[in-house]
Protein backbone atom coordinates (compact mmCIF):
# COMPACT_ATOMS: atom_id res chain seq x y z
CA UNK A 1 0.00 0.00 0.00
CA UNK A 2 1.15 3.43 -0.97
CA UNK A 3 1.99 5.63 2.37
CA UNK A 4 -0.52 5.99 4.85
CA UNK A 5 0.00 9.41 5.50
CA UNK A 6 0.40 12.18 2.73
CA UNK A 7 0.62 16.43 2.86
CA UNK A 8 0.73 19.27 0.50
CA UNK A 9 2.93 21.78 0.88
CA UNK A 10 1.25 23.82 -1.11
CA UNK A 11 -2.05 23.97 1.75
CA UNK A 12 -0.52 22.89 4.48
CA UNK A 13 -3.17 19.54 4.37
CA UNK A 14 -1.75 16.64 6.23
CA UNK A 15 -3.82 13.54 5.22
CA UNK A 16 -3.53 10.33 7.44
CA UNK A 17 -5.41 6.97 6.15
CA UNK A 18 -7.30 5.34 9.07
CA UNK A 19 -8.91 3.11 6.95
CA UNK A 20 -9.19 3.05 3.17
CA UNK A 21 -12.32 1.58 1.38
CA UNK A 22 -10.73 -1.45 0.07
CA UNK A 23 -9.44 -2.20 3.67
CA UNK A 24 -13.32 -1.78 4.98
CA UNK A 25 -14.71 -3.81 2.03
CA UNK A 26 -16.26 -0.83 0.75
CA UNK A 27 -17.98 -0.03 4.08
CA UNK A 28 -16.00 3.48 5.00
CA UNK A 29 -13.08 5.57 4.09
CA UNK A 30 -11.83 6.99 7.52
CA UNK A 31 -8.90 9.50 7.04
CA UNK A 32 -7.55 12.39 9.47
CA UNK A 33 -6.99 15.62 8.28
CA UNK A 34 -5.19 18.15 9.71
CA UNK A 35 -6.07 21.87 7.92
CA UNK A 36 -3.81 24.78 7.75
CA UNK A 37 -5.67 28.58 9.28
CA UNK A 38 -8.38 29.64 6.96
CA UNK A 39 -8.05 26.37 5.32
CA UNK A 40 -11.08 24.51 3.79
CA UNK A 41 -13.35 23.07 0.69
CA UNK A 42 -15.74 25.30 -0.96
CA UNK A 43 -19.72 24.12 -1.36
CA UNK A 44 -20.22 20.87 -3.07
CA UNK A 45 -22.86 17.41 -2.07
CA UNK A 46 -22.18 13.91 -2.62
CA UNK A 47 -24.66 11.46 -3.92
CA UNK A 48 -23.06 8.43 -2.99
CA UNK A 49 -22.01 8.73 0.23
CA UNK A 50 -22.80 10.47 4.13
CA UNK A 51 -19.75 11.87 5.69
CA UNK A 52 -19.39 12.61 9.07
CA UNK A 53 -16.70 15.27 10.49
CA UNK A 54 -15.21 14.43 14.38
CA UNK A 55 -13.30 17.37 15.46
CA UNK A 56 -10.06 15.98 17.60
CA UNK A 57 -8.28 19.79 17.69
CA UNK A 58 -9.14 23.06 16.85
CA UNK A 59 -12.56 24.33 15.74
CA UNK A 60 -13.66 23.41 12.44
CA UNK A 61 -16.95 25.21 10.72
CA UNK A 62 -19.19 23.17 8.72
CA UNK A 63 -21.99 25.30 6.64
CA UNK A 64 -24.63 22.76 5.61
CA UNK A 65 -28.65 24.09 4.28
CA UNK A 66 -26.97 27.65 4.81
CA UNK A 67 -26.50 27.64 8.15
CA UNK A 68 -23.04 27.85 9.73
CA UNK A 69 -22.57 24.84 12.85
CA UNK A 70 -18.94 25.99 14.79
CA UNK A 71 -17.35 22.23 16.37
CA UNK A 72 -14.64 22.11 18.52
CA UNK A 73 -12.57 19.10 20.09
CA UNK A 74 -14.83 16.08 21.15
CA UNK A 75 -18.07 17.37 18.97
CA UNK A 76 -19.17 15.95 15.50
CA UNK A 77 -21.25 16.91 12.58
CA UNK A 78 -23.12 14.40 10.07
CA UNK A 79 -23.39 15.08 6.31
CA UNK A 80 -26.35 13.14 4.71
CA UNK A 81 -25.48 12.34 1.05
CA UNK A 82 -27.08 15.05 -1.39
CA UNK A 83 -26.76 17.91 1.18
CA UNK A 84 -25.06 20.92 -0.03
CA UNK A 85 -21.91 21.76 2.21
CA UNK A 86 -18.68 23.19 2.76
CA UNK A 87 -16.18 23.17 5.97
CA UNK A 88 -13.20 25.31 6.82
CA UNK A 89 -11.02 26.10 9.24
CA UNK A 90 -12.04 29.21 10.71
CA UNK A 91 -9.14 30.42 13.14
CA UNK A 92 -6.56 32.63 11.52
CA UNK A 93 -3.93 31.52 13.12
CA UNK A 94 -3.95 27.44 14.83
CA UNK A 95 -4.70 24.39 12.79
CA UNK A 96 -7.39 22.28 13.02
CA UNK A 97 -7.75 18.42 13.19
CA UNK A 98 -10.70 16.28 12.36
CA UNK A 99 -11.33 12.08 11.29
CA UNK A 100 -13.61 12.27 8.26
CA UNK A 101 -15.75 8.83 7.84
CA UNK A 102 -17.48 8.11 4.27
CA UNK A 103 -20.05 6.06 4.00
CA UNK A 104 -19.64 3.83 1.79
CA UNK A 105 -16.61 4.04 1.45
CA UNK A 106 -14.84 5.98 -1.40
CA UNK A 107 -11.58 4.81 -3.25
CA UNK A 108 -12.12 8.08 -5.57
CA UNK A 109 -11.83 10.52 -3.03
CA UNK A 110 -8.47 8.49 -1.58
CA UNK A 111 -7.43 8.54 -5.22
CA UNK A 112 -8.34 12.08 -5.72
CA UNK A 113 -6.11 12.97 -2.94
CA UNK A 114 -2.97 11.20 -2.89
CA UNK A 115 -2.76 12.82 -6.59
CA UNK A 116 -3.97 16.39 -5.66
CA UNK A 117 -1.30 16.03 -3.08
CA UNK A 118 1.11 14.61 -5.38
CA UNK A 119 1.07 17.37 -7.51
CA UNK A 120 1.44 19.84 -5.02
CA UNK A 121 4.68 17.97 -3.94
CA UNK A 122 5.64 18.56 -7.53
CA UNK A 123 4.71 21.96 -8.05
CA UNK A 124 2.28 21.13 -10.56
CA UNK A 125 -0.44 23.16 -8.35
CA UNK A 126 -1.15 27.14 -8.48
CA UNK A 127 -0.99 28.92 -5.21
CA UNK A 128 -4.00 27.93 -4.13
CA UNK A 129 -3.32 24.49 -4.21
CA UNK A 130 -5.76 23.58 -7.86
CA UNK A 131 -3.79 21.92 -10.21
CA UNK A 132 -2.13 24.06 -12.93
CA UNK A 133 -3.46 21.16 -16.10
CA UNK A 134 -7.56 21.41 -16.75
CA UNK A 135 -7.17 18.33 -17.31
CA UNK A 136 -5.83 17.15 -14.22
CA UNK A 137 -8.69 19.51 -12.40
CA UNK A 138 -10.97 16.99 -14.55
CA UNK A 139 -9.46 13.77 -13.32
CA UNK A 140 -9.70 15.12 -9.88
CA UNK A 141 -13.29 16.21 -9.86
CA UNK A 142 -14.30 12.89 -12.06
CA UNK A 143 -11.87 10.61 -9.14
CA UNK A 144 -13.69 12.79 -6.31
CA UNK A 145 -16.91 13.13 -7.34
CA UNK A 146 -18.42 16.20 -5.43
CA UNK A 147 -20.63 17.63 -7.05
CA UNK A 148 -19.94 21.73 -6.90
CA UNK A 149 -22.58 23.97 -5.78
CA UNK A 150 -23.11 27.54 -6.49
CA UNK A 151 -21.97 29.20 -10.20
CA UNK A 152 -18.73 26.90 -10.23
CA UNK A 153 -21.53 23.98 -11.30
CA UNK A 154 -21.65 25.45 -14.77
CA UNK A 155 -18.02 24.18 -15.42
CA UNK A 156 -18.71 20.07 -14.93
CA UNK A 157 -19.40 19.58 -18.79
CA UNK A 158 -15.87 21.28 -19.81
CA UNK A 159 -14.39 19.33 -16.77
CA UNK A 160 -15.78 16.31 -17.44
CA UNK A 161 -14.83 16.86 -21.33
CA UNK A 162 -11.07 17.59 -20.14
CA UNK A 163 -11.07 14.68 -17.76
CA UNK A 164 -12.06 12.64 -21.17
CA UNK A 165 -9.48 14.27 -22.97
CA UNK A 166 -6.64 13.79 -20.16
CA UNK A 167 -7.77 10.16 -20.07
CA UNK A 168 -7.61 9.65 -23.64
CA UNK A 169 -3.79 11.28 -23.71
CA UNK A 170 -2.55 8.88 -20.95
CA UNK A 171 -2.39 11.46 -18.10
CA UNK A 172 -4.87 9.72 -15.81
CA UNK A 173 -2.67 6.49 -15.71
CA UNK A 174 0.69 8.81 -15.51
CA UNK A 175 -0.64 9.99 -12.37
CA UNK A 176 -2.03 6.96 -10.69
CA UNK A 177 1.62 5.31 -11.23
CA UNK A 178 3.37 8.58 -10.27
CA UNK A 179 1.54 9.15 -6.55
CA UNK A 180 0.91 5.24 -6.20
CA UNK A 181 -2.53 5.71 -6.63
CA UNK A 182 -5.40 2.89 -7.68
CA UNK A 183 -8.29 3.51 -10.25
CA UNK A 184 -11.75 3.79 -8.75
CA UNK A 185 -14.06 1.33 -9.89
CA UNK A 186 -16.44 3.02 -12.02
CA UNK A 187 -19.72 3.77 -10.19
Amino acid sequence: MADRTITNPVTGERATFIETSSESGRARTVIDLEVAARGGVPGHSHDDHDERIDVLEGVVEVTMDGVRHRLGAGEHFVIPRGKVHSWRNPSSDHAMKFRGMMTPGHPGFETAIRVLFGLARDGEVRASGVPRRLGDVGLFAEWNQGLPSGPIRLLAPLLAWAARRARARGRAGELLRRYGAEEPAAS
